[in-house]
């Protein structure tokens, strides 16, 4: 369990790294096919539910929503990941980058699933 949470950082480390370097190659280069509005606002959304599983990891996060959330946020960081691959790849601009952020969008979707997720027993009777 301590090598998946490790995991788990290290893919939230790797997602907030790979945002700030998108976030500012786009403003050093402009490219002229660039949504700056829609980006920054992607990578608000992506960076704040990151942001909630690594605080959803620290051993002191005891709060009772905290988790919860940070599953919710697993999902809905996989529905972006599928979105995003879609639309790379029935694009006639391939994002290469894009690409690879989705697939550590997967990753981390699966290490929080993985890391939080209790399913509640089931009674027979």
């Amino acid at each position: 369990m301590a090598a998946m949470r490790t995991a788990l950082a290290a893919s939230c480390l790797l997602t907030l790294l790979a945002l700030a370097y998108l976030s500012a190659s786009l403003l050093v280069l402009q490219p002229p096919r660039a949504n700056f509005t829609a980006w920054f606002a992607l990578a608000s959304v992506l960076a704040a539910l990151t942001v909630l599983t690594l605080t959803a990891l620290r051993p002191a996060a005891q709060v009772m929503w905290l988790r919860p959330a940070a599953v919710a946020g697993a999902g809905i960081l996989a529905a972006i990941a599928v979105w995003r691959i879609h639309e790379t790849l029935t694009s006639p601009h391939f994002e290469g980058y894009n690409l690879l952020l989705a697939f550590i969008l997967v990753v981390q979707s699966a290490l929080t699933l993985a890391a939080f997720f209790r399913p509640r027993s089931v009674k027979t009777a």
